[in-house]
């Protein structure tokens, strides 16, 4: 999955559903979010896609910038 099919991936799920991670993640709420979300998933050790599409989101390094920049 690249990058630019990540950010349109559209959340099918919770309060964000129906809106892309690129959406999502244009607050700093809403990125907050996203890294919460995949570090549940990640815990509970199941795979749907939208844990792959967080991950390649989340795992971008201007996106990681930002998390640095809002985890301060």
């Amino acid at each position: 999955m690249t990058f630019k099919e990540a950010a349109d991936f559209v959340m099918p799920i919770g309060k964000h559903k129906g809106r892309t991670l690129d959406k999502i993640a244009e607050t700093d709420t809403g990125l907050k979010y996203l890294d919460w979300l995949r570090g549940i998933r990640a815990q509970e050790g199941k795979d749907w896609p939208e844990d792959k599409a967080m991950h390649v989101y989340l795992s971008d390094p201007t996106i990681q910038k930002e998390l640095e920049r809002i985890s301060q």
